[in-house]
């Protein structure tokens, strides 16, 4: 029988969306599908606004879907929860971490962790970490296989997919919701969410002198100063400009649920952090993964243990272009020689796509593995009588 527990999620802002991106999913998830308290403790609001509009900048306390939103502060006064979730090793305060071994039974402590394919995440999964004061923190790894802690996946994420792709007037309805016009229907529609990026040009002057019409919906980020010097312009939001058969839109912040729409509508996804790089998995289409830079080079590591795992049984040739692109985008090479080889075996990788999204469904979600592993770790909690 499923337990309410009240949760505390906390999340520090690192990149502007990564990190509150997957928490205010998870958040949200934990109280619609599972019936849970939760409460989360936030240090960017501007930040958050961007995907959840609708958040009051200065308010001490509100609630948006269900989730009791606080201010990152208000740990100092707060009572910890049944479950503490720090997301990403986001370290919470002295004062709230003794507050957790001074509350009888003591709150199930997790770190969730950042998504990795790597082999090293099932041997750490759920790994106990001991901390001052008689707590165990414990640490908890999303993940491929069924040794991990799975991926953030909706109850009717899939039929809601399939059910407004078979619609022949979604694109258009969700582009006209965005204040842009669709683009045509023959047209090749490509979603650039990246990180900043040099050497575009020749990606750009290829989508330019393409046969068959290019549409790329730009999101806002770093990545538009890239854009805005090939343009020799600076590209305003909602905007919409044109080269040769490459015609360029602007988009605004999408708010998260309306997010997926884009990916379902584009033919390519180039996208970047965990939560899109994740929701592109889920729209079974062809995508670019461009991951964080890190500065010893971990993520090139990171990178080519999810590209052995995607592509574990593609044949040969498209190995090679999924590889081939993907390098070129995340170490700044000449991109047109590789896209160019991208477009040409669309059909090859979108059928690789769907049969990749459909072998991640037979795995259980996040959020219903972490309903289970809390129950399963509460119920050996320690008492404070006990730990005496």
């Amino acid at each position: 029988m499923k337990v309410q527990h009240r949760w505390d999620l906390f999340c520090h802002v690192v990149d502007n969306l990564g990190d509150i991106g997957v928490t205010w999913r998870l958040a949200r998830q934990l109280v619609v599908e599972h019936g849970q308290q939760v409460r989360l403790f936030l240090d960017d609001f501007k930040a958050f606004a961007h995907i959840a509009p609708q958040v009051q900048l200065r308010a001490a306390e509100q609630t948006l879907a269900g989730v009791q939103i606080v201010p990152w502060a208000r740990q100092a006064q707060a009572t910890p929860g049944d479950v503490v979730i720090e997301m990403f090793g986001c370290h919470l305060s002295e004062t709230y971490i003794a507050k957790i071994g001074q509350t009888s039974p003591q709150p199930v402590w997790l770190n969730l962790e950042h998504l990795s394919a790597e082999t090293w995440v099932d041997l750490h999964h759920l790994k106990p970490s001991p901390q001052s004061g008689g707590v165990t923190k414990y640490f908890y790894y999303p993940g491929f296989t069924d040794k991990s802690g799975g991926l953030l996946r909706e109850a009717n994420l899939i039929a809601q997919r399939d059910n407004w792709q078979m619609q022949p007037s979604a694109r258009r309805i969700a582009m006209r919701a965005l204040g842009l016009p669709p683009p045509p229907d023959h047209a090749l529609t490509v979603l650039l969410f990246s990180y900043a990026r040099q050497r575009l040009d020749g990606w750009l002057h290829s989508m330019a002198a393409s046969e068959r019409p290019v549409a790329l919906w730009v999101c806002p980020g770093p990545v538009k100063t890239a854009i805005n010097a090939w343009l020799d312009m600076e590209l305003q939001t909602g905007q919409i400009t044109s080269r040769g058969s490459l015609t360029i839109y602007a988009l605004p912040y999408i708010p998260q649920q309306r997010f997926d729409e884009l990916l379902w509508a584009a033919d390519i996804c180039i996208v970047r952090g965990e939560d899109s790089f994740v929701r592109a998995q889920w729209a079974a289409k062809p995508f670019v993964w461009h991951i964080y830079p890190q500065e010893d080079s971990a993520h090139d590591r990171k990178l080519d243990a999810f590209l052995d795992r995607y592509l574990a049984e593609a044949d040969h040739d498209l190995r090679d272009t999924v590889v081939h692109f993907w390098t070129a985008w995340n170490r700044g090479l000449d991109l047109a020689p590789a896209w160019l080889e991208f477009v040409g075996s669309l059909p090859a990788l979108q059928r690789h796509a769907l049969k990749w999204s459909r072998s991640l469904q037979t795995q259980p979600d996040l959020a219903s593995q972490l309903i289970n592993e809390v129950q399963q770790l509460g119920s050996n909690r320690p008492s404070l009588v006990a730990a005496r």
